[in-house]
């Protein structure tokens, strides 16, 4: 009788210091990994890499560098796990690990050497397979919004935001994706990229219709949840706002409050205007959120301008800030600044568990990220909403705030 064969995952290690390539390789295949070396100048063996996979890359490889490595992946639209590995300074690992995640990679974490194999282990364990998780790759080159949105390959995907004190939801936030046949899902920021202002505000008509829909099936569900938009900062002037807030005020109608979250894309055209229409905006209950907090165009100074009742700190901080160090530091300020603005605060991108515990203590609101729930289709989201427990959280549920100003590794 034949019986099945089984196929382990494949960890591919691009090293080019043959000692740590062998110590590594024995590492995994201890593990039960096959395991493939890849020479670090002709990169043909990682064709052959699917989406269960696992690649190892070193960022210093003699005449190629790991970026170069993280390129090819991504030309080939390789949809495994990536590992960095590198003794080089921490600010170039967590910019290379920046680099990857903009190709559409999906890093799962950075190891410095001399490797600890302890640390390589809990990396390794914690980070699902890529198979498991939706791929979301930036969308071609040739693919433009205009195109997108006059061929109906606009669709929204829906992510679960929780209160950081009950684990209860607190809102969904909707995020745009591109499709094509046979394609899945693929992130919108690329094509986000050289849109016209007519397109971009197509695309935020489109999220609030869709947000209308949502509101009703929530509200039919006797769910009564915020929802979340993301806006270019160019829509929120007099002339283009009233049409638009009329609009929104279907989905107010509908029951559950409405947030705007203001794209870090775009300048204000006019800042004087901005400010007065997204005042007018919140005299109609509608709360605006500073989205991508400390990168690009979302600073101290925007905050300062627009009445914004909600601060989100970017996933780039957030990932790894239970580490300390800058992340920490950048998390515990954008905290700081935002209650000394009478603002919540949303941490998004979270995808560890010791982040979501460090951030609940650090005081944070809302907690978002692919560890409570990656965005999810619209009947998935309410699988997940039915499935959601609270008490799932309650490992989490003994930590105190942190008190600013206490060292609470002391």
């Amino acid at each position: 009788m034949n019986r099945p064969v089984i196929l382990k995952e494949v960890t591919y290690i691009v090293e080019d210091h043959s000692l740590v390539r062998s110590l590594m390789a024995a590492w995994f295949a201890s593990r039960g990994h096959r395991v493939r070396g890849c020479d670090a100048i002709d990169l043909g063996e990682l064709d052959n890499a699917r989406s269960g996979d696992l690649v190892v890359v070193d960022l210093y490889l003699g005449e190629r560098d790991g970026v170069e490595v993280l390129r090819y992946l991504a030309d080939r639209g390789y949809a495994g796990r990536v590992l960095l590995v590198s003794g080089g300074p921490d600010p170039v690992i967590e910019a290379a690990r920046d680099v990857g995640a903009e190709f559409g990679l999906n890093v799962i974490g950075t190891l410095r050497k001399p490797v600890n194999f302890d640390s390589l282990g809990e990396i390794v364990d914690r980070a699902p397979r890529a198979a498991a998780i939706v791929s979301l790759a930036p969308a071609p080159d040739d693919v433009s919004l205009a195109e997108a949105l006059a061929n109906g390959a606009v669709d929204f995907h829906y992510q679960p935001i929780l209160n950081a004190r009950t684990f209860e939801v607190h809102g969904i936030e909707l995020l745009a994706r591109l499709g094509r046949p046979g394609s899945g899902a693929m992130s919108v920021v690329a094509a986000l990229c050289g849109a016209s202002e007519r397109d971009l505000h197509a695309l935020a008509y489109l999220a609030a219709a869709r947000a209308e829909a949502l509101a009703r099936a929530l509200t039919d569900r006797g769910l009564l949840l915020a929802v979340s938009i993301n806006v270019p900062s160019n829509l929120v002037q007099r002339h283009h706002f009233s049409d638009f807030l009329k609009v929104l005020r279907r989905v107010t109608d509908a029951g559950p409050p409405v947030t705007l979250e203001i794209s870090e894309l775009d300048p204000f055209t006019d800042v004087v205007d901005a400010r007065g229409t997204a005042t007018s905006a919140v005299l109609h209950g509608i709360r605006l959120s500073l989205d991508d907090f400390g990168t690009l165009n979302s600073n101290i100074d925007r905050l300062m301008q627009i009445p914004f009742a909600e601060l989100k700190v970017d996933r780039r901080f957030v990932d790894g800030c239970s580490q300390g160090g800058f992340r920490d530091l950048v998390c515990r300020s954008a905290i700081e600044i935002g209650r000394a603005r009478g603002a919540t605060i949303v941490a998004e991108g979270i995808e560890r568990a010791e982040d979501f515990a460090h951030l609940r203590r650090l005081g944070v609101d809302y907690l978002q990220g692919y560890f409570i729930a990656q965005p999810l289709a619209f009947e998935a989201l309410f699988d997940w909403l039915s499935a959601h427990r609270p008490e799932n959280y309650s490992r989490f549920a003994t930590s105190d705030a942190v008190t600013f100003g206490e060292d609470e590794r002391s």
